[in-house]
């Protein structure tokens, strides 16, 4: 829900900023020159108003969908494999790096894990049934 409520604010603050600008060069071509306007280009403007608002609105939304790839975020749910065996504590490589790793299930060396949670600069981790 609150993702509907941040892209709704968006596309409205968008087409509220098109909207005043294109409304400002209107009343400008208009002083200056009252012939070039007419009711056809005004409907061009607004329809090309929309769809670079809609084509905007798009962007930012797939945006907040994707996953994070960095961080905490990104860790969790990550795969990698068991470098020592893991009685409690032990050593695992996930993400290009080799991390502490805690379980609470026993974890043989080599096989595969996945991120369950990050706690500081250890992982907690659980073996995954290939």
């Amino acid at each position: 829900m609150r993702q509907w409520v941040k892209i709704c604010l968006i596309i409205g603050g968008l087409g509220l900023l098109f909207l005043l600008d294109d409304l400002f060069v209107i009343f400008i071509l208009k002083e200056t020159f009252p012939e070039a306007l007419s009711p056809s280009f005004l409907t061009i403007i607004i329809a090309g108003v929309g769809i670079l608002s809609f084509l905007l609105a798009w962007v930012v939304y797939r945006a907040l969908r994707r996953r994070p790839t960095t961080g905490r975020e990104g860790l969790v749910g990550e795969k990698g494999k068991a470098l020592s065996a893991i009685y409690g504590l032990g050593e695992v490589f996930v993400h290009g790096e080799i991390w502490k790793a805690t379980s609470e299930e026993e974890i043989q060396e080599g096989d595969a894990i996945e991120v369950t949670r990050v706690d500081g600069l250890a992982l907690k981790v659980r073996k995954v049934n290939s």
